[in-house]
């Protein structure tokens, strides 16, 4: 879990997550809800290949956003490294579109290609940021949250101080 030194191509490489790892550290945050069926949360036998993992973490409710999930879908490579990952903080009940669910998430697939508008091209591209939970669209720079525990370290916070995710930099 996290970043791995490539030798050959001297790139930070991102190793897929640990998911035994992730319920040591996290699991007090995580809850089952009755309205979640079991095979959508990582209560259930979820399926993860050696090519893709997607899992829901059903999260404790928060005062303000209510009851949240981390939904995260890594894709690997041929040499076992995220080649694309997707960490998502939403509103898992009630049960919403990708829209009106949105707190924040992150990402790395790209969105450099020249047709595309300049409001959403980051300095970290491919890395990047949701951070605005109005407008999903809206997207910044994303130095800090590149693999699943890095996630959670961010969601955590908010769990913990029980305050609102504004998306707003301090």
């Amino acid at each position: 879990m996290g970043r791995r030194k490539n030798k050959q191509t001297d790139i930070d490489k991102l190793l897929p997550v640990e998911i035994d790892d992730i319920l040591e550290k996290y699991g007090r945050y995580l809850k089952s809800y009755s309205q979640l069926q079991d095979r959508e949360s990582v209560f259930a036998n979820f399926k993860k290949t050696i090519k893709r993992l997607e899992v829901l973490f059903p999260l404790l409710e928060h005062p303000v956003h209510g009851i949240t999930g981390l939904h995260v879908v890594e894709n690997y490579d041929d040499d076992g490294y995220v080649r694309q990952y997707h960490y998502q903080w939403r509103v898992i009940v009630p049960k919403m579109g990708i829209r009106p669910s949105h707190i924040c998430g992150w990402g790395n697939d790209p969105h450099d290609a020249e047709w595309t508008p300049e409001v959403y091209k980051v300095d970290t591209e491919p890395h990047h940021h949701h951070f605005d939970p109005n407008d999903r669209k809206n997207r910044r720079e994303n130095y800090d949250v590149r693999t699943l525990e890095q996630a959670f370290e961010f969601v955590t916070k908010y769990l913990d101080s029980g305050e609102e995710y504004t998306g707003k930099v301090d």
